[in-house]
């Protein structure tokens, strides 16, 4: 059932040299900065937070914690502390928290897939019974 006042004018793509085209180009550029500032805000943001310290005073350093429990009650950052905490939960045998230090440590696996066949046209003809 079609709308009324010719909403099905939106649904055409724009044609070469549409003057509305640069003006949906601009607004999405327009957007995508606005989007990039917020992300970027945020980073800097988080970036600040896990540094700071869970405790006054001194921070602990990795050299002066001897056990998980003992990391707990000293003064460490927060991302630290995060680190902590999964740490504890991947030996309760939580899966997303060893997923989590695998990738954080830099040993995720490969997501590429490599093939090694190549095709010729002269393989494909042959396959599909096609003379050149």
């Amino acid at each position: 059932m079609a709308r009324k006042g010719g909403a099905l004018e939106n649904l055409k793509p724009f044609t070469k040299g549409d003057p509305r085209c640069a003006e949906m180009q601009r607004i999405g550029a327009q957007k995508k900065k606005e989007m990039n500032a917020k992300r970027r805000a945020i980073k800097e943001d988080l970036d600040v937070l896990l540094k700071l310290t869970l405790k006054k005073g001194d921070l602990a350093t990795v050299d002066d914690v001897l056990s998980l429990e003992e990391a707990q009650e000293q003064n460490v950052t927060v991302q630290q502390a995060i680190n902590i905490a999964m740490v504890q939960r991947a030996l309760l045998g939580d899966v997303q928290a060893v997923q989590y230090i695998r990738d954080t440590v830099g040993e995720k696996p490969s997501d590429k897939v490599e093939l090694d066949q190549s095709l010729t046209i002269e393989a494909w003809a042959k396959k599909h019974k096609v003379t050149l």
